[in-house]
């Protein structure tokens, strides 16, 4: 498997643009096999805050009762240990996985050369077709798959339709987590609220039996929460920081072909910024699919707007005809 199409770049418009490769075979299999990775990776986070999640209503729930609060409270400790060590260090490998099988994807797509320095080793071969085969043909998942990721970018010289391309992920991803950011925080704050009224309102609890029938419990809950709150903030600040030097570029970017040693300085950015997009890719924390989902068609909207202006501008003119 080719990592890159032309690993020595391209100069002028790109015979095929991104928009179109990016449904080419070879493409969608590695789309697949990342899919698949990443769907992994949302299981294991669903299996933590699912149990946290229960684990922090059954400390409301003895709160209320006033029985059970040690056994809760050992239960509570233990799963938090599992959860923060054991589980946690399974999603890093398979965020691991799944970060390395879109960074294929995109340097092939985006004619960038592979840079081991940065991300090691490739996903095998046989790797990617076994776990492309694990993601169900027509479902949800592979339908988005289908219907292509980038927005068009024809007519838009090489290495400025990359930018197109990296800021639409960029700029998206950044907005789809400070938003969920800001939502985990909200719950925990409320949480929190509901547990001191519970504790010391309602059922007149000590501020201590407070603490270990209600807190204990939900410590899992309350680690995941600053997790993927302190996460994502950090993802959503280091997309931010990318997509200002993606726009930098496509701002002062200008139709037409590009000199020589311009494009050798455009190319080393975009594939700086590609390993910024590693890095980011790297981190444990997700957005539910529920939450993409709840977003998408304005989102969807918002950035093919943006990205189709950018086309519109830097496209070179078609020769009048005679």
């Amino acid at each position: 498997m080719n990592l890159s199409t032309d690993p020595g770049g391209v100069h002028g418009v790109p015979p095929r643009a991104i928009h179109e490769r990016q449904l080419d075979d070879d493409m969608l299999l590695l789309q697949r096999a990342a899919s698949a990775s990443h769907q992994r990776g949302q299981v294991l986070e669903a299996v933590r805050v699912t149990a946290a999640v229960a684990l922090a209503a059954a400390g409301v729930l003895i709160t209320l009762i006033g029985h059970g609060r040690t056994v809760v409270s050992i239960v509570g400790f233990f799963w938090f240990v599992v959860s923060a060590f054991l589980l946690k260090g399974l999603a890093g490998n398979t965020a691991r996985q799944g970060a390395l099988l879109q960074e294929m994807f995109d340097i092939s797509l985006f004619h960038l050369p592979w840079r081991a320095t940065v991300a090691g080793d490739p996903i095998s071969e046989p790797d990617v077709r076994r776990l492309a085969r694990t993601l169900p043909r027509g479902g949800a998942k592979d339908k988005r798959i289908t219907d292509g990721w980038y927005d068009p970018t024809n007519d838009v010289h090489h290495p400025y339709d990359v930018f197109i391309a990296q800021e639409q992920n960029l700029a998206w991803d950044a907005r789809l987590r400070r938003r969920y950011s800001q939502v985990i925080a909200a719950t925990a704050m409320l949480w929190t609220a509901i547990g001191l009224v519970v504790g010391l309102a309602v059922t007149d609890a000590t501020l201590l039996d407070t603490l270990l029938s209600f807190f204990v419990p939900s410590l899992a809950a309350y680690q995941i929460a600053y997790e993927i709150w302190s996460g994502q903030r950090k993802v959503a600040d280091e997309r931010d920081r990318l997509t200002k030097v993606v726009g930098t570029e496509l701002r002062n970017g200008r139709p037409g072909p590009v000199p020589e040693n311009e494009w050798h300085r455009l190319r080393n950015v975009a594939r700086d910024v590609q390993d910024g997009v590693l890095r980011t890719r790297l981190d444990t924390t997700r957005v539910p699919e529920w939450f993409y989902k709840r977003f998408r068609d304005d989102d969807e909207r918002d950035f093919g707007d943006t990205a189709e202006g950018h086309r519109v501008r830097l496209a070179e003119s078609s020769p009048p005809s005679a």
